[in-house]
C-alpha cells in the first residue's frame, strides 16, 4: 500500500454540520435539495453529501496557514448559510442534535451509503452524528505511523476540548461528549493500534479486508488512522464545535502536536500504558470533558485535562513553530480555561425551555429557538464565545 508524500505539517479539516429546519428546530432530511445549489458551484468539491440526508459536510484545501485555513472555512460556511436560509433551514455546529433518534434518519440514495447499509444494518443511522476530522500531512509512512500513535494517545485530550454533544434522544445524557462512544459497537471502531512499521499496518488492515468488514481505509473507523492516499494522518475523533473559529484552532493545535513529535520534542514511552487506563482515560473524557482526570501518555499519570492542556500549549508556545498557529492555539487555551461547547449548549437548552423532556415531545417553538442560538455561534470568534 503506497503512501503518497505530502509536505509535513500540510494541513486540512473536514467538518459535519447539522441541517436543522428553522421552523420545528428538528433535524431536516435536506442535503440533497442544499447539494442540488452546491453540486454546480466553481467550490463544489468543498462540499459533500454524507450517509444520512440531515448533514453536510464541507472540507478544507491544503493549508500551511492557520488564519488561510480560517477564511476559507469561514467563506465556505457563510455561503451554505445563504443557500439554507432561503429553504427554511438552519446550518449549525455541535456533535449530537436534541432531537435525535436513530430510526427517524433518512439514509442518502447512494452506493456507499447503501453498502454501508448492507454491511452493517441499523449503525449507519445511528452513526448519523456530527464529527470533525483533521488531516496532517506527512512525507513518509514511518513518520505518519508516529505522529498518529502519539496524536492517538492524545484522543482522551482532544475528546474533552471539543466535547459538543450532550444530549440524545430528547435527553441530557449526563456526558459531554456522547458522539465518540458510537464508533465503539463498531469491530473496527475506536483506537487505532500502536505500530511501529508500514509493514505491520499493511498486515492489519489486510486482515480487516479478508474479513470482509470493510472494503477501503475509509470503512476502518479508528480515532487515527493513516490516509496514504492523501499523504496524512487524519484524526477522527473530534466532535464539530459550535464556532469555526474553534475547529480551526483544534486543527492547529493538532498540528503542533504533531510538530512535538515530528521535532523529536515529544517522545512516547517505549512501554505503552495498560489498555484498561487508555479505556478509562477516554471515558472520564466523554463523561466530563475538560474537568475530567486524564491520563499523560508521557508521565503515563493521571492529571486534570486542563493542565495537560495548559503543558502542551506550554511546549508549542516554546517551539519554533508558526507564529499564526500559536496566535489561534492561545485564544483556543484561553477559551478552554473558561467553558467548553456541552456547558453551552446545556445552558442555551434551559434558558430556551421550561418544560420536562420525555420521549418524542417538545414544543418546536422552544427547539427552533435554541438551535437558532447555537446557529448565531457558527461565526462568532472565540473571545465572545466565551460570553455570549
Amino acid at each position: 500500500m503506497e503512501f503518497k508524500q505530502s509536505a509535513d505539517l500540510s494541513f486540512g479539516l473536514e467538518l459535519e454540520f447539522q441541517i436543522v429546519s428553522s421552523r420545528t428546530g428538528r433535524l431536516s432530511p435536506s442535503s440533497l435539495e442544499l447539494w442540488g445549489d452546491l453540486k454546480d458551484r466553481p467550490d463544489a468539491e468543498r462540499y459533500s453529501l454524507e450517509a444520512t440526508l440531515s448533514t453536510i459536510e464541507i472540507n478544507s484545501s491544503v493549508h500551511s496557514d492557520a488564519d488561510d485555513m480560517l477564511r476559507e472555512v469561514l467563506g465556505i460556511t457563510s455561503t451554505l448559510e445563504k443557500l439554507a436560509t432561503p429553504k427554511g433551514l438552519i446550518i449549525r455546529g455541535g456533535g449530537t442534535q436534541l432531537t435525535q433518534y436513530w430510526d427517524d434518519r433518512i439514509v442518502t440514495p447512494s452506493e456507499r451509503a447503501t453498502e454501508l447499509t448492507k454491511r452493517f444494518g441499523f449503525l449507519p443511522k445511528r452513526f448519523s452524528t456530527y464529527g470533525m476530522h483533521v488531516h496532517i500531512g506527512v512525507s513518509n509512512a514511518d513518520n505518519a505511523l508516529m505522529i498518529g500513535n502519539f496524536l492517538q494517545a492524545l484522543v482522551p485530550l482532544f475528546i474533552a476540548m471539543s466535547a459538543a454533544s450532550p444530549f440524545l434522544q430528547m435527553s441530557d445524557t449526563g456526558f459531554c461528549a456522547s458522539r465518540p462512544l458510537e464508533p465503539l459497537i463498531y469491530p473496527h471502531g475506536g483506537s487505532m493500534p500502536r505500530m511501529t512499521s508500514w509493514s505491520q499496518f499493511e498486515s492489519i488492515v489486510e486482515e480487516i479486508f479478508t474479513l470482509k468488514l470493510a472494503s477501503s481505509l475509509k470503512d476502518i473507523y479508528w480515532d487515527v488512522r493513516p490516509k496514504p492516499e492523501f499523504g496524512t494522518i487524519e484524526v477522527r475523533v473530534f466532535d464539530t464545535p459550535l464556532s469555526v473559529y474553534k475547529a480551526v484552532a483544534m486543527a492547529a493545535f493538532t498540528r503542533a502536536c504533531a510538530a512535538l513529535v515530528l521535532s523529536g520534542q515529544w517522545v512516547l514511552p517505549d512501554t505503552p500504558a495498560s489498555p484498561t487506563a487508555e479505556r478509562v482515560s477516554r471515558f472520564m473524557a466523554c463523561r466530563d470533558g475538560l474537568d475530567a482526570s486524564l491520563l499523560d501518555p508521557m508521565t503515563q499519570t493521571w492529571m486534570p485535562a486542563r493542565q495537560l492542556l495548559s503543558t502542551l500549549c506550554d511546549a508549542i508556545a516554546q517551539s519554533n513553530h508558526e507564529a499564526v498557529d500559536k496566535r489561534r492555539i492561545e485564544e483556543l487555551h484561553a477559551h478552554c480555561s473558561k467553558t467548553q461547547d456541552s456547558e453551552i449548549m446545556r445552558n442555551a437548552w434551559q434558558n430556551s425551555q421550561n418544560f420536562q423532556m420525555s420521549n418524542r415531545t417538545g414544543s418546536d417553538t422552544l427547539m427552533a429557538d435554541y438551535s437558532r442560538s447555537l446557529e448565531k455561534r457558527m461565526t462568532m470568534p472565540l473571545d465572545l464565545e466565551s460570553i455570549a
